[in-house]
């Protein structure tokens, strides 16, 4: 994924990034669980339902990531979600 971020060039730009990288994390892990939409940052395909089990362009690729992260969201240090749950039920 390619992106550009404007931001000033002192010491808060590695708490900045440090946080962008959070945040990123926490919404994959949510997405994986299924609490929450997916984009695919390959085709941009979005997933209302959280993350797929595989990619439904049959790339492999994107389901080795997929099934990494999905196994990342399980992880003990990843399984619980700050607030509320939102999982569907089932």
């Amino acid at each position: 994924m390619v992106g550009v971020f404007i931001a000033p060039v002192d010491d808060n730009l590695s708490k900045m990034i440090s946080a962008m990288d959070k945040h990123t994390r926490e919404w994959e892990m949510r997405a994986a669980r299924g609490e929450c939409s997916w984009v695919c940052a390959s085709c941009c395909s979005t997933f209302p339902a959280g993350m797929p089990d595989a990619c439904e362009h049959g790339d492999q690729g994107c389901t080795d990531i997929i099934k990494r992260d999905k196994a990342n969201a399980l992880l003990p240090d990843n399984a619980e979600v700050s607030g509320p749950s939102t999982r569907p039920p089932g």
